[in-house]
């Protein structure tokens, strides 16, 4: 199926980028990597009348690491950039999980972090490791820029709180903390598919007790969700078995997926509380932890 009409533009700067999202407003879509626009254009999903590509915008594709302070992510590194990075494989090991499982090489080559942030999909892969890890996006409009957390950052499935003329410039992920350990995984018809249901969770230890836990479920509700109960089940106490298994039944209980091609309700809801019992067992596994007996 062949691409809908549309008028093409590649700014080299992002003021002009900004001024022609904001001159066309809702009719106008960013182009970076096009793994999801183009895709959806082909079939009728969207049918901009003018796409801004953002490609030819200089020093929008970089991974800075500040030791012990922050991972800086431009809007145009690849989703195989990171899959490649070494920094992000071993300090970063929920975002590396989340964009190892995405797609494949072809996509990963030409998908970017900000794109599929800005996607807004409740199945984005890499947003429950973000909101894990306490990302925050980096907004550059006309007006100057602003800093939203990942968290605040969707407003509905393919929305997102961008004002008209705003661009997605960076994305800054905290240094973690040296006790704290996460995972992501997803269940998907195939590997390189969206999940039909992901989970992140992050685990912080001190003396053999979890003294913080964070628990992320996407695609069972219009935004990836946090898990507040079932993290809290986990905290302040030393993790076995059954603790595990309660906390991931809480996960599945809070969670609210809709039945669809994919999966009935229940499905789902299993699939959840299998993944977070996975997920939260990994992050044991990274934290030099005997799995729970």
């Amino acid at each position: 199926m062949s691409l809908p009409e549309f008028v093409h533009f590649s700014p080299r700067i992002l003021d002009e980028a900004s001024g022609l999202l904001m001159q066309y407003g809702d009719q106008a879509r960013v182009l970076a990597g096009g793994t999801d626009l183009l895709v959806k254009m082909k079939q009728r999903r969207l049918v901009p009348r003018y796409v801004v590509n953002i490609k030819r915008i200089r020093d929008l594709d970089y991974i800075a690491h500040e030791p012990g302070k922050a991972l800086r992510i431009g809007a145009l590194t690849t989703l195989e950039t990171l899959n490649r990075s070494v920094v992000v494989r071993k300090t970063f090991a929920v975002l590396h999980d989340a964009v190892s499982s995405m797609g494949t090489l072809e996509i990963r080559n030409r998908g970017t972090l900000a794109g599929n942030v800005c996607n807004a999909s409740p199945a984005a892969e890499t947003v429950p490791a973000l909101m894990l890890l306490g990302a925050r996006a980096t907004l550059v409009g006309r007006s100057g820029s602003r800093s939203v957390a990942l968290d605040s950052l969707f407003a509905a499935p393919g929305r997102t709180v961008l004002c008209p003329g705003e661009l997605l410039t960076e994305i800054q992920i905290p240094e973690p903390d040296p006790l704290a350990f996460g995972a992501y995984d997803k269940f998907s018809l195939r590997r390189m598919d969206l999940a039909v249901v992901g989970a992140a969770a992050a685990l912080e230890f001190e003396d053999g007790i979890c003294r913080k836990a964070a628990i992320v479920l996407s695609a069972v509700a219009p935004t990836a969700r946090r898990m507040q109960s079932a993290a809290a089940m986990l905290e302040g106490r030393a993790i076995d078995e059954r603790l595990i298994d309660d906390a991931a039944h809480e996960a599945a209980a809070q969670a609210n997926p809709r039945t669809d091609l994919w999966g009935t309700v229940d499905y789902k809801r299993n699939a959840a509380a299998a993944l977070v019992t996975r997920v939260v067992k990994r992050a044991l596994e990274r934290a030099g932890r005997r799995e729970p007996s």
